[in-house]
């Protein structure tokens, strides 16, 4: 189950800036996706304690699945907050498809400590997220998120924590390989990759390759397997 938390603010002109700031103060609409109504529950309650002294805010909107949010909603997102309760490569793929060019604002993750341990879960969350929580304390520190983003505050209020095991990748790994490893391991083919990177398929094709050669596998199946060969060391 994925939760995804969007605030967003309407698309002004930045011809008159005082007017957006005011703007982006007194609009902020909360979307929330889904499928465990506990959770909404809780984040409906969360997010009107946070907010019920800003009568500026608009109303909060639920949906079901990640897919149901279009491009524009993700383009104007100030805040994407995802709870990752359980494993999901492929809407992981899809958020990771999506950032670079569509999404801009911060990506907060509530995840389980368990899901971390796992090496290709941990590095596709790592290089999506800007800030990452865990469940045993996400209440009081999503409540503080909530109101330095409801103040218009650019405040990193906690910092990443990930253990990220690509740190014992990327040292066989030039930059642009390692960037590009994230989505190799989501599964997301070479054509895909070019158009969330802006690079070549031919280029994806040479750096796969070489990546391959690089961790001494022959396919994604072995990558899969080298990375869980991290797991402990």
């Amino acid at each position: 189950m994925i939760l995804l938390i969007i605030l967003f603010t309407p698309l002004l002109s930045s011809s008159n800036t005082w007017l957006q700031k005011q703007c982006i103060r007194k609009y902020i609409m909360i979307i929330i996706i889904s499928a465990n109504k506990f959770f909404i529950n809780g984040i409906r309650s969360l997010v009107n304690m946070t907010m019920s002294a800003q009568r500026r805010y608009s109303q909060t909107l639920f949906l079901d699945n990640i897919s149901d949010v279009n491009d524009k909603s993700l383009t104007i997102a100030r805040t994407i907050i995802v709870d990752y309760s359980h494993p999901d490569i492929q809407q992981l793929a899809a958020l990771l498809y999506r950032k670079k060019k569509i999404i801009h604002g911060d990506i907060v993750f509530v995840v389980k400590s368990e899901i971390l341990a796992d090496p290709v879960e941990n590095i596709i969350i790592n290089s999506i997220s800007t800030i990452v929580l865990d469940y045993i304390d996400v209440t009081q520190r999503l409540q503080k998120y909530l109101q330095n983003a409801s103040d218009h505050r650019c405040i990193k209020v906690f910092r990443k924590s990930i253990s990220s095991l690509d740190s014992c990748v990327n040292i066989k790994l030039t930059k642009q390989e390692d960037s590009l490893l994230p989505y190799i391991i989501s599964g997301l083919n070479n054509k895909k990759i070019a158009q969330a990177t802006d690079l070549s398929n031919m280029m994806i094709s040479h750096y796969r390759r070489n990546i391959y050669q690089k961790l001494n596998v022959r396919n994604i199946a072995g990558l899969y397997h080298f990375l869980h060969s991290l797991e402990g060391g």
